[in-house]
């Protein structure tokens, strides 16, 4: 799962091209020659104007930016602290409403375009979003957390948010009149992510005002939903497993010679056992196993679920969405 090939590229998309070299003679591993699909036609709505680079006087200590460098970690602030700065500063980001059909659904290119976009910003901003040093992969970008900070939210992982029917803990809960967001700790991380992710969702496309509750999700889709609810969940698949970053990782772990019915077997079914062969014979199951395989010959290795920080069940419904789960 180590792919040095795999990059982010200047237009938040991704590559599996070489790395290149700049004139300083240093490695840049998110410079990629591949401009791909997410050419300039792809950022209309996106309003860069709240932090304009042209030089200005410098403003007054509490009025700084804490994206400008040199800044202070942006996460290393008590709660009181966090939530004063983000009502003083102005969001980095700003989307345009975005364009419904007569029922009020968002389309999903639209969604996936709205995702790339916030990819894209992270990248942008990744010196002032990480000072302390830029994370090695470009997984590791596709933080909620620090997505929140560019759109002007504080964000919060408590104990508890109460609960949102007997014997369901809520897991996410979004204040988009306050600019806040909070995730509860009870639940696992994959769920705390994809919750996360989904909140980020609703902050860009939705327009509802006042606290909006989620139950915990962990991107499934197996229970009855909101159109809304459902668009949150295909916005946070498309930021958490971005397609290009996604298909360089996958072919990577499972080459083309395996993605037949024997290469399959004797990597997810070595002792043909009958109900996981039965198992493997449906789409969601192969994409199950897929998604969930942590062993090679006896090794261990991280799952794509685990290297995306999602839940096998997120991770599988992803690769049928981009039809890479094979026959069997």
């Amino acid at each position: 799962m180590n792919n040095p090939y795999a990059h982010m590229d200047e237009d938040g998309g991704f590559s599996a091209l070489l790395p290149v070299y700049k004139d300083n003679g240093h490695q840049d591993p998110y410079f990629s020659l591949n401009n791909g699909d997410n050419s300039d036609e792809v950022w209309p709505a996106l309003d860069m104007s709240a932090q304009p680079k042209a030089a200005a006087p410098s403003p007054e200590p509490e009025a700084i930016h804490p994206l400008q460098r040199g800044h202070q970690n942006p996460c290393a602030h008590n709660q009181q602290d966090h939530d004063e700065q983000a009502q003083k500063q102005a969001p980095l980001l700003r989307f345009a409403a975005m364009a419904a059909d007569q029922k009020g659904h968002i389309a999903l290119p639209q969604v996936a375009k709205a995702a790339r976009q916030l990819a894209h910003s992270t990248y942008i901003e990744r010196d002032s979003l990480w000072p302390e040093g830029v994370p090695e992969e470009p997984v590791q970008l596709l933080n909620p957390e620090k997505a929140f900070y560019l759109l002007g939210y504080s964000y919060h992982e408590v104990d508890s948010l109460g609960e949102i029917e007997p014997g369901v803990d809520v897991a996410g809960m979004i204040d988009k009149d306050k600019k806040q967001v909070f995730i509860s700790r009870r639940y696992p991380a994959a769920v705390r992510n994809f919750t996360a992710a989904h909140e980020l969702g609703h902050a860009i496309m939705h327009q509802q005002s006042g606290l909006h509750r989620d139950k915990p999700i962990d991107g499934s889709t197996g229970a009855i939903r909101d159109a809304i609810e459902k668009e949150a969940d295909y916005f946070a698949a498309c930021f958490l497993m971005p397609e290009k970053l996604l298909r360089s990782v996958f072919a990577q772990r499972f080459p083309a010679e395996v993605l037949n019915h024997e290469g399959l077997r004797d990597l997810l079914n070595r002792t043909n056992d009958k109900k996981t062969d039965k198992q493997l014979k449906t789409m969601r199951g192969l994409a199950r196993a897929l998604a969930g395989l942590d062993s090679i010959n006896g090794h261990a290795v991280p799952s794509l679920a685990e290297y995306f920080k999602v839940s096998v069940e997120a991770m599988a419904i992803r690769l049928e969405q981009l039809g890479l789960v094979p026959e069997y």
